[in-house]
């Protein structure tokens, strides 16, 4: 469940704030998960703030903060951080972006408690929030290879392809990084090209039962 939040808070405007909510359906269980996200920017500066949680199966709760710099309208992470809640247990993990040196820095807690902190095993100018925002300026052709925390593990990388242009924007991303058991994180988005909302995603066949299926249900946006 860890990686249901990317394509159900898959969100984009170029306004001051703005702010979703999403229902994730899974096969013949129905709603089995529900998310809301936020984001504001200046000229200068950006903050993104997801969280989901499941309705149904494990008590889970999923948290991920992107914050820094706009530069020349380029979303700049300078931190990252994913909050994730299971049960009785809660991990803080803490990514901060060293653009001088070129390298990226993993801390983690579980219950307050210190773990670890590492240095990641790629760069890359961007975390998984921050490349969906910055897709519409940095995505130059119909398939392109990007790397971002939260990707491949070791690599942080993140194929995009652009199946189909209009009014819809479709789009695959293959971010190497499993949903669930036996899946391969492959996420199927449909995007309002207007102003780059998306308004539903799909993971087909998960674990063999049915498809997971996110959708738009509300959406806000302040001048």
């Amino acid at each position: 469940m860890k990686k249901l939040i990317i394509f159900i808070i898959a969100v984009l405007s170029y306004s001051f704030s703005m702010q979703a909510e999403y229902e994730a359906k899974y096969g013949w269980f129905g709603v089995i998960a529900r998310a809301k996200g936020y984001f504001e920017k200046n000229e200068t500066n950006y903050t993104i703030k997801t969280f989901a949680k499941t309705t149904k199966f494990i008590d889970f709760k999923n948290y991920h903060i992107s914050k820094g710099r706009v530069i020349n309208g380029i979303l700049v992470p300078l931190i990252y951080q994913n909050i994730i809640i299971r049960g009785n247990n809660k991990y803080i993990l803490t990514y901060t972006f060293d653009y001088q040196n070129k390298k990226i820095y993993k801390t983690k807690y579980k219950n307050g408690k210190f773990i670890y902190k590492r240095v990641l095993d790629y760069f890359a100018n961007n975390d998984i929030l921050s490349l969906y925002f910055n897709l519409p300026l940095i995505m130059k052709n119909k398939h392109q290879t990007f790397k971002a925390v939260g990707g491949e593990k070791h690599t942080g990388r993140i194929d995009i392809d652009i199946l189909k242009k209009g009014k819809i924007t479709k789009i695959k991303a293959n971010l190497y990084n499993k949903i669930f058991a036996g899946d391969k994180g492959i996420l199927y988005l449909d995007i309002n090209s207007s102003n780059w909302v998306t308004l539903k995603g799909m993971v087909k066949n998960v674990l063999k039962i049915g498809d997971l299926k996110g959708r738009l249900v509300d959406f806000k946006q302040a001048p």
